[in-house]
C-alpha cells in the first residue's frame, strides 16, 4: 500500500482560478496535458492564481531559474514562505478544505507552471481525478539492477526537472517495474539516455502485453520527462509491469513516475486503506480481514504472561491457606500475610467453641 496518495492537478484544471493575465503554452509530450502556463505581466504580483482543495498537503513547483524575492504564497489567508526558486511545499495540514494563493511579480526568467500536487486525505474527492506515483514510492516494486543514479551527468533546463528530482535507471534487458493500482487508465513517464540507438520496453496490464520504442520528439541533449505509454481500462484493480526488452549500455531507460485516473470516491474506498487510528494500534487490513501488527501481538503476549503469573500465584496462596486451616495453627509472627490472618481467625474460633463446651 502506498505511504500516501498524491493528486496531480494540471495547470489547465477548471478549479484553478487565474487572477491575472496568463499565457497558456502548448508543448507536445513533455508536460502534463501537453501544456504549461506563465504570467503575461507584473500585475500578477498581487495574485497569479488561487486553488481551493481538500487534503492534507500541497506542493507547487514553479521554477524561475534564478532566486526570486518577488514571489509570495498564502495558505488559508496566512502568509507562508516559498523556496528561493519560487516553489512551495506545505507542512502537514489538517484533513479538510484549504485555499492556496500564489503571486509572482518581476522575475529574470519566465515562471513555468505545469501542475501542482495535493496530498490526499479522506476528504479528497478522487473519482475521475489523476493520481501521480513517484519512482521512489515504496509501493513501486523493482526487479533487476536498477539504480537511482543516471549513467552520465544530465544537464536539465530550469523548467524540465524530474518529478521530485528522482528517477530509477537501467541498461539491462529483463529489468522490470511492477505497480498495482485501482483506476480507469494508466500512463508511464520517463526519459532515455542516448536516443541514437533503439530502445524498447513491454507494458503488461492484467496479462495483456504491448511493446513500445522511444517516443517521437524525445530529447537527449536537454533531458525532459517523456510520455512513454498510456492505456484506458475498466474501473477496478489492475497490475502494471514494465519490462525492458532491448537496451544496450551506455544507453539507459529512466523511469520517473506513473499517473493513473482513480475509480474510487476517496482513499477510504481503496482495498488496502487503513484508518489512521487503526494503523497506530497495529491493525492492518488485507484480503477482507483484519490482522495484528508486531506491537499489538507483543502486547497480547505480555498480557497472557502476566495473567498466567497471577493465576499461579493465586493457586499457590489458596493451597497454602488450605494447609493452614487444616492444622489450625496460630502463627506467632507479626507478618500480616494471608496465611497469618486466616490461621489467627481459626484459632480464635476454636477457643470460643472450647469455652462454650465448658
Amino acid at each position: 500500500m502506498p505511504s500516501e496518495y498524491t493528486l496531480l492537478v494540471d495547470d489547465q484544471d477548471s478549479q484553478i482560478n487565474y487572477l491575472c493575465p496568463t499565457l497558456k503554452q502548448i508543448v507536445a509530450g513533455s508536460y502534463s496535458n501537453n501544456t504549461w502556463s506563465t504570467i503575461k505581466s507584473e500585475t500578477c504580483k498581487d495574485g497569479w492564481f488561487q486553488y481551493t482543495f481538500y487534503g492534507t498537503g500541497i506542493r507547487v513547483d514553479i521554477p524561475t531559474m534564478h532566486p526570486s524575492q518577488d514571489v509570495s504564497v498564502t495558505l488559508d489567508n496566512a502568509p507562508v514562505s516559498p523556496q528561493q526558486d519560487g516553489s512551495f511545499v506545505s507542512a502537514v495540514l489538517s484533513d479538510g478544505e484549504h485555499t492556496l494563493k500564489y503571486a509572482v511579480g518581476q522575475v529574470k526568467n519566465t515562471p513555468v507552471f505545469d501542475y501542482l500536487t495535493v496530498t490526499a486525505g479522506v476528504s479528497t474527492p478522487l473519482n475521475g481525478r489523476t493520481l501521480i506515483v513517484d519512482d521512489a514510492e515504496t509501493s513501486v516494486a523493482y526487479r533487476g539492477s536498477w539504480s537511482t543514479s543516471p549513467p552520465k551527468e544530465l544537464k536539465y533546463g530550469y523548467s524540465t526537472p524530474l518529478y521530485r528530482d528522482t528517477a530509477h535507471w537501467s541498461s539491462t534487458v529483463g529489468d522490470s517495474v511492477r505497480y498495482e493500482f485501482t483506476g480507469t487508465s494508466v500512463s508511464v513517464f520517463g526519459l532515455v539516455v542516448d536516443i541514437t540507438r533503439n530502445l524498447t520496453a513491454s507494458y503488461t496490464i492484467d496479462g495483456v502485453t504491448q511493446s513500445r520504442g522511444i517516443p517521437k520528439g524525445a530529447f537527449d541533449s536537454v533531458p525532459m520527462t517523456e510520455f512513454f505509454y498510456a492505456k484506458d481500462l475498466g474501473p477496478g484493480q489492475h497490475t502494471l509491469i514494465v519490462n525492458l526488452t532491448d537496451v544496450q549500455a551506455p544507453q539507459a531507460f529512466g523511469f520517473d513516475f506513473i499517473a493513473y485516473n482513480s475509480s474510487v470516491d476517496s482513499i477510504s474506498s481503496l482495498p488496502d486503506y487503513v484508518p489512521a487510528a487503526n494503523a497506530a494500534n497495529g491493525l492492518t487490513s488485507g484480503s477482507g480481514r483484519i490482522g495484528l501488527g508486531p506491537g499489538a501481538i507483543a502486547g497480547i503476549v505480555i498480557g497472557i504472561i502476566v495473567f498466567l503469573a497471577l493465576l499461579i500465584a493465586g493457586i499457590f496462596l489458596w493451597r497454602s491457606s488450605t494447609r493452614s486451616k487444616k492444622g489450625v495453627v496460630a502463627l506467632g509472627s507479626q507478618n500480616a500475610s494471608y496465611d497469618d490472618i486466616e490461621a489467627s481467625k481459626a484459632a480464635a474460633q476454636q477457643q470460643q467453641m472450647q469455652q462454650l463446651e465448658k
